[in-house]
């Protein structure tokens, strides 16, 4: 017979729950031993790139990392002598599991930082390595020009590999985690509703993956034609298509003068705020499917309306004398902000209307699935969706209306978690802003706005805003603050709260154990 766990003597389930904390560890460890293998690999890229360059202590920086990744990796494999494909993996493990991996990277990420010698303070290193993994792009060096060449075109490829998810892109390199990729990639993906494409196994991500390198390349070679040196070509294509905005540049893209590379730059920012699996319908030729997606649809539809209505307003107020330049500085704004890329056209003294404008889509974000941060546009039609059906519920109250997306039935639970999720955003915005305000941050205006541009993944793109913060200047409390909200709004925060929760630790409260008489 069954019987409930609640209903063991004390001693035993204690015991059962200890074994299963205890087994949770083990997974984790497994985990982190490939994992690391994995970060070891990522730094090769800017390894080589100080040797082109004849940068001896920035290639010793990332060699030392290679060695305490590898160093890591044998200890954990060491620790618990099996294999991941051995061992049974349940969904919410994946919490666990994909936390402590991309907080492991912007560990081990700020080590060259340190080593090189550019960075003194753990904390400020440990900020530049979190903002570039969670594509924030927000940064404490005010001179980049002056770093080496390895350490810029390391800071956009971080932003590279943490845009689509670290852990799909590992999921997608181990087949061995091809049964648990699928809540890998839920975990980590972003928005309310599954992709049409999930990670449900290794060919599964790696498909995923050769959209996303399949564009990086068509825009590096674009970004070539534009007359970019290699090194700044490849550095602008990880930072893009990441949706990051770092950039090899003090003055960004103004540095380059060029509107050829304003409007690649801008197009394919804008290709990185669509939900990926719209790339993977184009590729398998599913175009009416593609195209089909309301999320989509609302997307453009917020494009041009921010558009056509903020080239009004500048042109009105006489920011610009020319109304091809009101329209073409209103676009290139919009499609950095909404996908959250945070390239600016330069000087950002923009109306109060196109400020208040651009923080909303800075809120909203772009579509779910993206490299891009924020709230995501299907939350946001989601929540208009539920307007509509309350309000017309208290006209006419025996209408029971059910609230659709792309065609299908919502599910209660979806409904339940875009309004908890929601609430929750805002809510950890307010407690971080109060927490910077007490431990040393600016005033209440800049403490919010920063705050925002952390957990929407922003960085300081719109300097108008109070969003150039001096990074620098801030005490060791507010940087660990700046990256909870990084990696939260990275993980869509419930991700890392769950892991807080009792409920999680504790296997009495989530489920029964069979015992058989």
């Amino acid at each position: 017979m069954l019987k409930n766990s609640l209903d063991l003597p004390a001693e035993e389930a204690s015991l059962n729950k200890n074994l299963h904390i205890i087994k949770m560890f083990q997974k984790l460890i497994l985990f982190q031993g490939k994992f690391h293998l994995f970060l070891a690999a990522c730094f090769v890229l800017p390894f080589v790139v100080a040797l082109v360059y004849g940068e001896k202590q920035e290639a010793m920086a990332f060699l030392i990392s290679i060695i305490v990744c590898i160093i890591f990796a044998i200890c954990y494999s060491h620790g618990i002598k099996s294999d991941l494909s051995k061992v049974y993996f349940k969904s919410r493990d994946s919490y666990l599991l994909v936390s402590s991996a991309w907080i492991a990277a912007s560990l081990i990420g700020s080590l060259p930082f340190l080593i090189s010698g550019l960075v003194d303070n753990f904390f400020v290193a440990f900020f530049e390595s979190c903002s570039g993994f969670t594509t924030t792009g927000a940064s404490i060096f005010r001179d980049v020009e002056s770093l080496p060449h390895s350490i810029l075109l390391y800071r956009c490829f971080s932003q590279w590999l943490g845009g689509m998810g670290i852990v799909v892109l590992f999921v997608a390199l181990l087949p061995s985690l091809g049964a648990i990729g699928g809540s890998f990639a839920k975990t980590e993906s972003t928005g309310p509703l599954g992709t049409k494409v999930n990670a449900k196994s290794s060919d599964s991500a790696m498909n995923l993956y050769f959209s996303y390198v399949l564009l990086t390349f068509i825009l590096f070679l674009l970004l070539l034609v534009g007359k970019m040196s290699p090194f700044d070509a490849l550095a602008h294509a990880f930072s893009t298509m990441g949706t990051g905005g770092f950039s090899t540049h003090n003055e960004g893209l103004a540095y380059f003068d060029s509107g050829f590379i304003y409007a690649v730059t801008g197009v394919f920012a804008m290709f990185s705020g669509i939900n990926f699996a719209f790339f993977y319908d184009l590729l398998k030729g599913r175009f009416k499917t593609a195209f089909a997606d309301e999320e989509l649809r609302f997307y453009f539809i917020l494009i041009a309306f921010s558009t056509v209505t903020m080239s009004i307003v500048l042109k009105a107020n006489g920011t610009f004398s020319k109304i091809g330049t009101c329209i073409w500085s209103a676009l290139y704004q919009t499609l950095n902000t909404i996908s959250t890329t945070g390239f600016s056209t330069g000087d950002m003294s923009w109306p109060s209307y196109c400020v208040l404008l651009l923080v909303i889509l800075m809120v909203f974000g772009g579509c779910s699935s993206s490299t891009a941060g924020g709230l995501k546009l299907s939350r946001v039609l989601i929540s208009f969706k539920i307007i509509r059906a309350v309000l017309r519920s208290r006209t006419h109250e025996r209408i029971v209306e059910d609230i659709r997306f792309n065609g299908q039935l919502i599910p209660s639970t979806s409904l339940s978690y875009t309004y908890n999720y929601s609430t929750l955003f805002f809510v950890t915005i307010f407690l971080g802003t109060f927490v910077v305000g007490i431990f040393g941050g600016g005033d209440t205006e800049a403490n919010f706005l920063t705050i925002l541009s952390c957990i929407s993944s922003l960085g300081p793109g719109l300097d108008g805003l109070g969003l150039m913060c001096e990074y620098h200047t801030n005490s060791n409390i507010c940087l660990l603050v700046y990256n909870f909200m990084m990696i939260a709004g990275r993980l869509e925060i419930t991700t890392l709260l769950i892991l807080l929760s009792r409920h999680y630790w504790n296997p009495d409260r989530v489920y029964h154990l069979r015992i058989i008489k």
